[in-house]
């Protein structure tokens, strides 16, 4: 019987699924060709041994898009939790968002986006994905929107096009954030939601 170490053999294939996943975060963030051998190496394994634990490479990423995935939902979250008033909830939102893009931590998800998942697991990103925005339905359903889920789409497409400025153009987070919390709330506040007809500035 393989050496294993933990007090279980259940316990110690966990481990060793986390090492992967650990392994295989690391090489994505790292900008370099993803490879199974890679991982496994970096893992102290066979190429053959990963696929006890993933039956393939997309089946490995998916579940490295998955964590990331969960880290970003917790993160919004605690930033939108115990949030009242929906005009703050909706600057709670996008500033956690963009903040989570300008520290970084997207480039993960940019780089595993081009991977083919399989169905199943492209479904369940899909799910995770449409989770995020739950904070945001919450507040513009309690600004009294007749549509909330179209309005959601709309200031989603206004934060990833601030999510992609970000990234390619190197502009001022905090400049950044405000601009798009101040063309959101005049958004709102045409569309005949109870909004403010503009965000707070940070002094303020």
């Amino acid at each position: 019987m393989p050496k294993i170490n933990a007090p279980t053999v259940i316990e110690h294939r966990e481990l060793r699924r986390a090492d992967l996943l650990v392994a295989a975060t690391a090489l994505i963030r790292s900008g370099k060709a993803f490879t199974v051998a890679e991982v496994a190496t970096q893992v102290g394994l066979s190429r053959s041994a990963v696929y006890e634990y993933y039956s393939s490479a997309a089946d490995l990423i998916a579940d490295v898009i998955v964590d990331e995935l969960d880290s970003w939902a917790i993160t919004l979250r605690t930033a939108t939790t115990g949030i009242d008033d929906p005009n703050s909830l909706v600057d709670a939102w996008v500033t956690s968002v963009l903040t989570y893009v300008a520290d970084g931590q997207h480039s993960l998800l940019k780089s595993a986006a081009s991977i083919e998942l399989p169905p199943a697991r492209r479904a369940q990103v899909g799910e995770m994905h449409a989770d995020l925005i739950s904070p945001l339905m919450t507040a513009l359903s309690g600004l009294g929107s007749p549509n909330p889920t179209q309005l959601a789409h709309y200031i989603w497409g206004t934060v990833q096009a601030s999510i992609d400025r970000i990234e390619t153009t190197g502009c001022d987070p905090v400049d950044e954030i405000q601009a798009v919390l101040n063309f959101i709330h005049g958004g709102l506040a045409s569309s005949g939601s109870n909004a403010s007809p503009g965000a707070p500035t940070p002094s303020e």
